[in-house]
């Protein structure tokens, strides 16, 4: 029976591998791009199908080989947070409206090589930004905010919608 089951998940492996959150972002829209996690065919059978329906969530993948990331987003919502990923879905860093500045979203993603850089030339745009310095080129964001009854509907969907993901060169 251990051998049986020992087989079966080694030929199931390279068909589970393939539908990771990595993989659903790159068929779901192009780098640098927030996608709305729950309103497309991303939640079916993937790693992201066990949202709350409760949050509307955003995805955006990015690479620091091209550039540093920075997320912006504005709006007085009850609850949002924020997390960054590598690749394979291990959380690098989060944060929530509660411990931002200003209750916005303003986060910058660097790589050692541009951390060094802006600590030169620091530019005046980034003053009020959060600055996670990771060695991990590609990952993705998610901007989960919560919708606790059909009258956030607008406001979140306007949130989610103003939500930018650019790559930013120093």
């Amino acid at each position: 029976m251990a051998g049986i089951v020992h087989i079966s998940v080694i030929l199931l492996v390279p068909a589970l591998a393939s539908q990771d959150a990595w993989s659903k972002l790159i068929k779901a829209g192009p780098m640098w791009q927030f996608v709305r996690v729950n309103s497309n065919a991303l939640t079916r059978d993937s790693q992201l199908s066990a949202v709350d329906p409760l949050f509307q969530i955003a995805a955006c993948r990015y690479s620091l080989e091209s550039g540093s990331l920075s997320i912006r987003a504005y709006g007085d919502l009850p609850f949002w947070s924020v997390a960054v990923f590598d690749r394979y879905g291990e959380i690098i860093y989060s944060f929530n409206n509660r411990t931002a500045i200003n209750r916005d979203i303003n986060l910058l993603v660097v790589s050692p090589l541009q951390m060094l850089f802006l600590r030169q030339n620091p530019p005046e745009s980034i003053e009020q930004a959060i600055i996670v310095e990771t060695d991990i080129d590609q990952g993705f964001i998610l901007i989960r905010v919560l919708q606790s009854d059909p009258s956030w509907v607008p406001a979140v969907d306007n949130f989610l919608g103003e939500a930018s993901c650019e790559n930013l060169e120093f």
